[in-house]
């Protein structure tokens, strides 16, 4: 349970299929429910599946640009809904040049979201971070810009 809100089961399975067995999610998002009382998985265009078709970094590339394209585009009521972001990321070490994946968990709250959807994400963080067990580095963004500058660590090997 997070802030005395539900965790919903179908996120461990989500999760599950993303962090282990098929792996055919690049990214998986999650949010609050419209009642605020449980923790969700957010709609199926969300969900983004790895295309197996082309190289791995640019299809990680592609994902985050579409990631970025639908937390900016579409109305206002969605634009501004929080959301809890898993994106797997794959590149190559700056070092060494060899290929490497690393997730990253993304607090999406937008500065538009209101005050109450605000505190009930924030108080359920912890929540679902416990229940789906992940060791995903956790990142803060308000902004696209912010999430653009995590892409720029990444490709550079300059984030933990």
């Amino acid at each position: 349970m997070a802030s005395g809100i539900a965790i919903d089961a179908e996120c461990k399975g989500l999760y599950d299929k993303f962090q282990t067995g098929e792996k055919v999610f690049r990214c998986i998002a999650f949010r609050v429910s419209p009642d605020m009382k449980r923790v969700i998985p957010d709609d199926e265009k969300w969900q983004i599946k790895k295309d197996t078709s082309i190289c791995q970094r640019e299809d990680t590339k592609n994902a985050m640009q579409l990631l970025c394209n639908q937390l900016v585009t579409g109305d206002d009521k969605s634009n501004a809904q929080p959301r809890w972001i898993i994106f797997n990321f794959e590149f190559e070490t700056a070092i060494d040049k060899r290929s490497t994946d690393k997730s990253i968990f993304i607090k999406w709250c937008p500065e538009t979201s209101t005050i109450k959807n605000r505190m009930v994400f924030t108080t359920s963080t912890k929540g679902l971070t416990d229940y789906l067990n992940t060791s995903a580095t956790a990142i803060q963004a308000d902004s696209v810009d912010e999430i653009k500058e995590v892409l720029g660590k990444l490709e550079n090997g300059n984030i933990k």
